[in-house]
């Protein structure tokens, strides 16, 4: 079965490979698969490296990227490929997250140039904190790279502040003790019962504090943005600071203040915030 997308085929129904037990997979479900492989660390993926880590077939995996080249989903460099412009222009239409980075931004950046600190907006994706805005300096700007755009909950300020009032926290602590999640540091959280008295102690104190859990040498701390009651743990800012610091009073005081006035601008435009942050608490 075959619908066209502009001049090529990219809708198709391809047959199963030769001793795959998998049911069949839609070249658009193919095309996702290829999107994902890019990670935030690897940005550019010779095509043995896309197929690999997409689980693509090499001969199928060329035959996409060249469509989506085309489209520009992809664009060809030097080395393989890496994401298109229109992957950003599309993401950047997205409405729940574009009313958010916009409600957020003028205090975040605030708050990066009161505490010098490398800020960043979280929201829940799965048993992932996505970040939707980064604000560091050029001094702070290894910290900032150090962290993908998408890193488990359970050892971030931010992922555990979602942790704390979600209902499949113990789903990811489970995740956490078979050792599906790989320990950034030495200091990561590593066992279920560390982690449990760590979400106990958020929810008594409604704020969240990670000790080189993520980055050697850096402390973050993260507090929550309420949207309304229903919600709960909407989205989250933390400040990444170095261990050292003895300003935290300081710093939690900064980021306090800052979430209480996003807040305060989300309930002017809260549908599609709303919209958004369902979908990815799911």
């Amino acid at each position: 079965m075959t619908a066209a997308l502009g001049d090529g085929p990219l809708l198709v129904l391809e047959d199963l490979e030769p001793g795959d037990a998998s049911p069949p997979i839609s070249v658009l479900g193919k095309a996702q698969l290829l999107f994902a492989a890019f990670d935030g660390v690897r940005t550019t993926l010779g095509l043995t490296e896309l197929s690999r880590l997409s689980g693509v077939p090499k001969a199928t995996a060329y035959r996409l990227a060249q469509e989506l080249v085309h489209l520009n989903f992809l664009e060809r460099v030097e080395g393989g490929y890496q994401l298109g412009w229109r992957m950003f222009e599309l993401g950047q239409l997205v409405p729940g997250p574009a009313k958010l980075r916009r409600a957020a931004r003028p205090a975040l950046n605030d708050l990066h140039i009161l505490t010098g600190a490398v800020i960043h907006l979280a929201v829940p994706d799965g048993d992932h904190s996505l970040y939707l805005e980064r604000f560091a300096g050029r001094r702070e700007a290894h910290i900032s790279n150090s962290v993908s755009d998408r890193f488990p909950q359970c050892f971030t300020a931010s992922g555990k502040l979602f942790l704390a009032q979600s209902l499949h926290a113990e789903v990811i602590i489970k995740m956490l003790e078979r050792g599906n999640f790989r320990r950034p540091t030495n200091k990561s959280v590593g066992s279920g019962h560390q982690l449990r008295d760590q979400l106990d102690a958020i929810r008594k104190r409604g704020w969240s504090v990670e000790q080189e859990e993520c980055l050697n040498g850096y402390k973050s701390y993260a507090v929550p943005i309420l949207i309304d009651g229903s919600l709960g743990v909407a989205a989250a800012i933390s400040a990444t600071i170095n261990v050292n610091r003895r300003d935290d009073h300081q710093v939690m005081r900064a980021l306090t203040s800052a979430s209480a006035d996003i807040s305060q601008g989300l309930r002017h435009s809260i549908t599609g915030v709303r919209s958004v942050l369902h979908s990815r608490q799911r």
